[in-house]
């Protein structure tokens, strides 16, 4: 069984789940802050500590392995929500990749060749093969579900996918997810009864739909009403203004909020592209620039 998903931090968290339980996960870290910026006390540390080791515990009594090994674990990580899609495994995509690397040109070629070969991969599967699908709620998800549609079509191979839930009870919490790398590792197991098989027909519909944005390439893709579905390239202008405030503020403030209030599935490279783009624009004006990190950069409303 192939295990494919869209992003590295899924790809971590199959790996981890194929054999997680019985005490497998010995490290793991706990961040304590304020809201209010008062230093945290070391009781409040240990306390911290104590339940982070409680639920550790927990899921390690609840998990559930998936087995297999690391090899299985196929990753397509090409953001194919953003920019031209023509040539998903192009040189066009490998240089827009290597951008959001931010100079660290070593890594994004391991994990370009890396993408190469987990392709190659599903190219090679045939009849007696099968496929299993991490799907989620982000546009780059839905999107390299279509595209990895387009790849399995015609290789016979039994394909099927695994619907990332909306929310899970979690005592009397209830702990809603976006992508697959928010679920930790033990409970990936437990979802494997959302799984469904993927027909051969159905399989084909979706490498055609992914064909006909292929033809679209428009600069964004979305999903809308549960669809995928091209876009302009201010599709979510609107969120980011919402989130810019009077006065002075830095870059990574405004795409932290559009991230962790309005959830957009979307990663933080586009929303930086559209602050340069406000810029530009003279919509915002640059204050005090950093040019190493532009995201330390301080703007404020023009």
């Amino acid at each position: 069984m192939l295990e494919l998903c869209f992003s590295q931090s899924a790809r971590g968290g199959l790996r981890c789940a194929q054999h997680c339980g019985g005490g497998g996960r010995k490290v793991f870290g706990v961040i304590v802050g304020r809201d209010d910026g008062r230093p945290v006390t070391r009781k409040e540390i240990r306390q911290a500590q104590k339940q982070a080791q409680q639920k550790r515990e927990a899921l390690d009594r609840e998990a559930i392995p998936l087995g297999g090994t690391p090899s299985d674990v196929l990753e397509l990580s090409l953001g194919l929500d953003m920019e031209d899609i023509r040539e998903p495994l192009g040189e066009a995509r490998r240089e827009l990749l290597r951008r959001w690397y931010d100079g660290n040109d070593e890594a994004a070629d391991q994990d370009w060749q890396e993408t190469l070969e987990s392709a190659d991969r599903l190219r090679a599967c045939g009849t007696g093969d099968a496929v299993r699908i991490w799907v989620d709620h982000t546009p780059s998800s839905a999107c390299g579900l279509l595209h990895a549609a387009s790849i399995l079509e015609k290789t016979g191979a039994a394909v099927s996918v695994v619907p990332l839930p909306r929310w899970r009870e979690e005592g009397k919490a209830v702990v809603s997810y976006q992508g697959w790398g928010e679920v930790e590792p033990e409970l990936f197991g437990h979802f494997l009864s959302r799984e469904e098989s993927v027909p051969p027909r159905i399989l084909g519909v979706m490498a055609s739909r992914w064909r006909e944005l292929q033809r679209e390439n428009a600069p964004l893709r979305a999903v809308v009403n549960g669809r995928v579905r091209s876009v302009g390239e201010d599709f979510y202008d609107d969120l980011i203004r919402r989130h810019i405030p009077e006065g002075q503020t830095k870059i990574a403030l405004i795409i932290g909020d559009v991230l962790g209030r309005e959830k957009p599935g979307i990663g933080d490279v586009w929303l930086a592209e559209r602050i340069r783009w406000m810029l530009s624009a003279g919509e915002l004006r640059m204050v005090r620039e950093d040019p190493e990190r532009f995201y330390r950069s301080v703007v404020e409303r023009a």
